[in-house]
């Protein structure tokens, strides 16, 4: 997911300030972990989400080493749990995730919805895939939004069939 991973960096960067509050719903091998935790300064707080223990492990070492650690929360639970760490009064700037086909499209689909709902102005929802076929549900949901309060972009790599679907708060 190397090209769409890179579309979502550098959107994000354009995006996100110091202070501001990132998700990363699917921590895999940190790489957008440690990126979020960059962009967000010593103010911000990333909240990085994965089930499986050695990944946590393995992004835990990478963010002391890079001296990340302090803005990161490693939470052990898939991210259906999102909800239960947010705070009524801090706002989302970011929230990505990246999909497989293990991936539960209705779970994801209600997780993006809930998102949508906290998310600050101009706050960005990413979902990347390598397969377009796993976003479709989600796609289908977000086609519904009211353009008068969200755009909604999807990008293919017609080559490699990597997938970014953008969801940006108005």
């Amino acid at each position: 997911m190397r090209s769409t991973q890179n579309l979502a960096q550098i959107t994000l960067n354009e995006y996100l300030v110091p202070g501001d509050l990132a998700i990363d719903a699917t921590i895999r091998h940190g790489d957008i972990t440690r990126f979020l935790a960059s962009r967000v300064g010593d103010t911000g707080k990333v909240l990085a989400f994965s089930d499986v223990k050695a990944e946590i492990d393995d992004v835990a070492t990478s963010l002391f080493l890079s001296g990340l650690h302090n803005r990161v929360e490693l939470i052990s639970k898939d991210f259906s749990a999102i909800t239960n760490y947010l705070e009524p009064t801090t706002p989302v700037a970011a929230a990505l995730f990246q999909v497989d086909e293990t991936m539960d499209a209705t779970t994801l689909t209600n997780t993006v919805k809930m998102l949508l709902m906290v998310l600050k102005t101009n706050g960005l929802v990413l979902l990347l895939s390598d397969n377009p076929a796993n976003l479709v549900a989600a796609q289908e949901y977000v086609a519904q939004l009211p353009t008068d309060s969200y755009n909604v972009h999807k990008y293919e790599d017609i080559l490699t069939g990597e997938t970014a679907l953008l969801v940006q708060r108005r």
